[in-house]
């Protein structure tokens, strides 16, 4: 059956109605964050934030101008981007975090906990950047969508049923977004998307959901986020529309559909009760996993990098000082990626459980040899234990070292 909209203005939105993109990327908006953190209370105009926006702007690269003035400063035209994900509080004029805001930018709540969080807490309508009246149709049609959820859930049916277990933002305008606006479960959805690719589902006459300039800039936003924090995997080339995106494992169905108790961006005391509840799920930890695999599969060098860094580093485990050769390996400290090389002083020699939690983000190394520990890590019986700073090997880039410390 062709489906309808569930009201005339039925569309998804989240964040920004006039996305930049390249914000989600995690080097820019957690640089961004921390910049908001250091400066609370200031003027998002202020020079001095400013400046800082400007550093990140250099040091990550980006193609955005993140040190904007006027009427084009950047959380003035694009604040959503932190507001809408329970990071910054919507004040006007002052820069203010909410306390999970704080919790992310210190790195007590780790970027997989973070990507976790946002994949069950995500729900549309949000308060913004739909307007009233349009929360009202949502509400009067009974209707609420976890839009991140729906995703991978349908992606999941995919990979179980066919052979082609991708999506493309086109595909999630045509037909994931209509049949979600009929209350379609997931099956039902990958099951359509299959008969559509095979040439036995046309879709004619069904609605146009995406039918202004940015709706579907809108809509990409959600594949890229999954994508920039480890949960899909993309191939490179393609446009906007076509670039196929893809689940590397299975999450596990139960994982990706229990709907929260307590509500992250209610206040901050529901903020501190969600986090801990999704600690208390598999999801944060499904996620690292999936992350370590894609990186795994697609890094041929690896064995020559793992060689170079023991090497250099005298086959020692720099923080626990293990020298068992079965359990340590090379960590790069900034990502191939995001620029980061093969060489030896771009690596750490870590016992294995170490080095995921470095790549999770619930270990961080400060260029002075501090160990940070995220409130998960500082909760456990081993990691608690570890050194409070070590001395980095002779040889490691120190600015690679402070980069990843600031952006990821």
């Amino acid at each position: 059956m062709i489906p309808h909209k569930p009201f005339a203005g039925y569309k998804w939105k989240w964040l920004s109605k006039t996305p930049s993109e390249g914000l989600l990327e995690p080097p820019v908006f957690l640089g961004v964050l921390r910049v908001l953190a250091k400066h609370e209370g200031q003027a998002p105009a202020d020079p001095a934030v400013i400046a800082d926006l400007k550093q990140v702007q250099d040091e990550t690269s980006t193609r955005i101008n993140l040190a904007r003035t006027g009427n084009r400063n950047l959380i003035r035209n694009s604040g959503q981007y932190w507001k809408g994900t329970g990071l910054l509080k919507p004040i006007d004029g002052e820069i203010k975090l909410t306390g999970f805001g704080r919790e992310v930018a210190k790195g007590d709540v780790s970027r997989d906990e973070f990507a976790a969080l946002m994949i069950a807490h995500t729900a549309l309508p949000g308060l913004a950047p739909y307007s009233p009246a349009e929360r009202l149709a949502w509400m009067q049609a009974g209707l609420e969508i976890r839009p991140l959820q729906l995703i991978l859930q349908v992606l999941q049916a995919l990979e179980r049923t066919s052979d082609e277990s991708y999506l493309t933002n086109d595909e999630l305008v045509r037909v994931v977004i209509p049949l979600a606006g009929v209350k379609s479960k997931h099956t039902a959805i990958a099951e359509a998307l299959t008969q559509h690719r095979a040439g036995s589902l046309t879709l004619a006459g069904w609605p146009d959901c995406a039918p202004s300039a940015n709706d579907r800039r809108m809509t990409v936003q959600l594949l890229r986020f999954l994508a920039h924090f480890g949960v899909l995997r993309t191939a490179a080339g393609g446009t906007r529309d076509e670039q196929r995106y893809w689940l590397e494992s299975d999450l596990g169905s139960d994982l990706i559909t229990t709907k929260p108790t307590k509500s992250l961006f209610a206040d901050d005391q529901a903020a501190t009760a969600a986090v801990d509840e999704i600690r208390q799920s598999e999801l944060p930890s499904m996620v690292e996993r999936e992350r370590r695999l894609v990186s795994m599969l697609s890094r041929p060098r690896q064995g020559a990098f793992r060689k170079a860094v023991l090497s250099a580093q005298g086959c020692k485990c720099v923080i626990s000082g293990e020298i068992m050769g079965e359990v340590l390996e090379a960590a790069h400290i900034r990502p191939v990626k995001h620029k980061g090389g093969d060489e030896a002083a771009n690596g750490l020699c870590l016992r294995v459980d170490l080095h995921r939690l470095y790549d999770a983000g619930h270990l961080r190394i400060r260029s002075n040899g501090q160990i940070v520990l995220s409130e998960a890590a500082k909760g456990s019986v081993t990691y608690s234990a570890l050194p409070g700073s070590i001395q980095l090997p002779n040889g490691v880039n120190h600015a690679n070292v402070r980069w990843r410390d600031e952006y990821l």
